[in-house]
């Protein structure tokens, strides 16, 4: 199996030639490349379906326009189908998961389960409000907390289980699980995103305790939509891992893993 991670939280999977792609997204840089765009667009448009893991525009909003002259198909909860839907997303290529959920796609079997979404704490707020990007760009933060307004989440952040050639991937929507649900544990890789609180680090203690990975790849923990993202610090956090006998690293963009 291989995987592929092409910043924020934009993950692809391929087994046997089928390519799966959880919540693409082209960013939203304060000076865009049309090429790295095109690019990068070209990439999500290989994969022969979409999952996505919850509806905040970070992992949404490019869908219509990767898409929408597609007949790929996206998989989803209720907000984002909504929320798609009303960007004119053709509604019969929206399938609705929810927890519980089972699906074969291609050679791979995702289970899904309820994950929760981390909660913007105090220190994360400060270090966005101010930081020397937000005084430079206040509008764009206004823009950017507006988009985010519009696209919901809901309480409705998946945690993907996915298997395919012997090998299991959990894959978190955001720094959160529910607190009852039961995981399975002993994972071969678990994805994390690592921003959202202001220090990840002791976010995710419990959660990898409770999970007890093999292994952790770490996502979007890179500055995709400035001033709001931030590019977050993860080599002492890796470093401690792997010392605990967890092999830890974070993703390099447009690099393919085989697991």
């Amino acid at each position: 199996m291989k995987l592929t991670w092409y910043g924020t939280a934009a993950v692809m999977l391929e087994s046997e030639g089928f390519r799966i792609v959880f919540d693409p997204f082209l960013k939203i840089p304060i000076k865009d490349s049309p090429l790295r765009r095109r690019l990068l667009a070209d990439h999500f448009r290989t994969a022969d379906a979409v999952l996505v893991t919850h509806g905040h525009f970070d992992h949404i909003l490019d869908i219509p326009r990767l898409y929408q002259n597609s007949d790929k198909e996206i998989y989803a909860t209720a907000t984002p189908c909504r929320t798609l839907m009303e960007k004119g997303f053709p509604m019969d290529r929206l399938h609705r998961i929810f927890p519980g959920s089972l699906l074969t796609l291609g050679g791979f079997t995702i289970r899904v389960s309820q994950g929760r979404h981390c909660k913007f704490d105090v220190g994360v707020v400060c270090k966005t409000v101010f930081k020397a990007e937000t005084f430079r760009h206040p509008k764009r933060l206004l823009q950017l907390l507006k988009l985010n307004k519009r696209y919901p989440e809901n309480g409705e952040t998946l945690f993907y289980e996915i298997e395919a050639e012997g090998k299991r991937i959990q894959l978190m929507g955001s720094m959160g699980i529910d607190t009852d649900t039961e995981y399975p544990t002993g994972a071969d890789v678990l994805i994390i995103p690592f921003q959202g609180t202001g220090n990840p680090s002791e976010t995710v203690a419990p959660i990898i305790e409770k999970l007890q990975p093999k292994s952790i790849y770490l996502d979007h923990y890179d500055d995709a939509f400035p001033p709001m993202s931030s590019h977050v610090r993860t080599v002492d956090f890796a470093a401690k891992m792997t010392q605990k006998g967890i092999p830890t690293a974070a993703m390099l963009s447009g690099k393919t893993y085989s697991i």
